[in-house]
């Protein structure tokens, strides 16, 4: 393929976010791991370790302490890897400039009524919104599902006290076995736990929304996995998937399989063959 040609379907992208997760997904660019993607600039309000801001450096990328800061790129794909409310105050910046929008905090997007509003804004600029599939899998049937009707949609989030962190009102402190600590709607699951339950609001955006679908996250001090076990039923019949991740080392409240379904979805975007969806 010409040079030129090459040059012409490289994405640019910015990227929002160097905690963990972030800085896994700028190192996976950085490396050349995922083809036609190269990053151009990064923000993040707090500085990003050492290791890190050698590597941005040495690869020419700057860093700005803000998403603003990222306006002033020529981009088209910014990468969100912060949390909820950098999500809300910085989608609406992003898609009215037209730039494409990939979204890990998936969470912020079954509170009030952000996505309907970003999905027209999107709709509106000629731009596109993507999410992840994260810590979890059968997204793609979810969606196929659905469009001859779902019945029931149930997540059982199984995590290591150590990976759910504080809980508000829950004391979790010398726990001997597992303890239901939450079982409720999806919407309200992902305001308690919004580190820990982005996987919730993918499986509610997919099926039948964060208010029908029911969320159980239970404490078990005998894992050390983070268990995800989706149930769903419907006019297609029925399915059940377990997934047991192992934790981000650098992050025990993430799954290292949600850093990898970043990259594995740029990779996807710009490839010539989809499989699955």
């Amino acid at each position: 393929m010409p040079e030129k040609e090459l040059a012409d379907r490289t994405l640019p992208v910015g990227l929002i976010g160097l905690g963990s997760m972030g800085s896994f997904v700028a190192r996976e660019i950085m490396k050349g791991e995922i083809p036609g993607i190269r990053l151009i600039a990064a923000a993040d309000i707090r500085p990003p370790s050492s290791d890190l801001l050698e590597e941005l450096q040495s690869h020419s990328i700057p860093l700005v302490q803000s998403f603003e800061g990222l306006g002033n790129y020529p981009l088209r794909l910014v990468i969100e890897c912060a949390n909820q409310k950098v999500v809300a105050e910085c989608a609406d910046f992003f898609l009215s400039q037209g730039v494409d929008l990939l979204i890990m905090s998936v969470g912020a997007l079954v509170q009030g009524n952000l996505f309907p509003r970003l999905a027209a804004r999107a709709e509106e600029k000629g731009c596109r919104i993507f999410l992840p599939s994260g810590a979890i899998g059968a997204v793609d049937a979810l969606q196929a599902a659905k469009l001859r009707g779902l019945d029931e949609v149930i997540l059982t989030t199984r995590k290591n006290p150590r990976s759910l962190g504080k809980i508000e009102g829950v004391s979790l402190e010398g726990l001997k076995e597992a303890k239901v600590v939450y079982d409720g709607p999806a919407s309200e699951a992902v305001v308690k736990f919004p580190q820990n339950v982005n996987v919730a609001a993918t499986l509610s955006l997919a099926g039948l929304g964060p208010e029908k679908t029911r969320v159980r996250v239970v404490a078990d001090p005998g894992v050390d996995q983070n268990i995800h076990e989706i149930h769903a039923r419907g006019a297609f019949g029925s399915f059940e998937i377990r997934l047991a991740n192992w934790p981000n080392p650098d992050n025990p409240k993430t799954s290292l399989l949600s850093c990898l379904s970043v990259v594995s979805l740029l990779k996807r975007i710009q490839g010539s063959v989809q499989i699955g969806g």
